[in-house]
């Protein structure tokens, strides 16, 4: 269970750094070099409405992560929580299909897309090596 505790802690903290990450004030500069040669209509209420909804994507991804961390921290049985480390897959796997979709429809900067799927796919691996280890584990 150690390991599961140690995994739900980390990407707890990785999805807490997302809403970070995505604050309006942090996140509109990089936009830009994320979606090159996309008309974002910066200093508008469509650039606004833009951040506005990624800041919900990170609010999503912390509210999970607030989860995870009390899980793999605080919670006295964290094997009767394992299930929202099928939460972080399901979201792991939409977002990495968003990117690719970004990617082939050529507004996502290729490098940008590519190196966050790749991060999707470690996290995505590493929860299902996890869940081997608790299943052995637990019989």
């Amino acid at each position: 269970m150690k390991a599961a505790k140690i995994w739900m802690t980390l990407m707890g903290l990785f999805y807490l750094l997302n809403l970070v990450a995505l604050w309006p004030s942090i996140w509109a500069p990089q936009i830009p070099g994320m979606y090159p040669g996309v008309e974002l209509h910066q200093g508008t209420d469509s650039f606004q409405l833009l951040l506005d909804a990624w800041l919900i994507v990170g609010i999503q991804l912390a509210a999970i992560g607030v989860v995870l961390i009390w899980a793999g921290t605080l919670a006295k049985h964290p094997e009767r929580y394992l299930g929202v480390i099928w939460v972080a897959i399901v979201t792991e796997i939409v977002d990495g299909a968003w990117d690719i979709y970004s990617v082939a429809g050529g507004l996502e900067d290729p490098t940008i897309g590519y190196v966050t799927v790749v991060i999707h796919l470690i996290w995505i691996a590493s929860a299902f090596w996890v869940l081997g280890k608790v299943k052995r584990e637990l019989g």
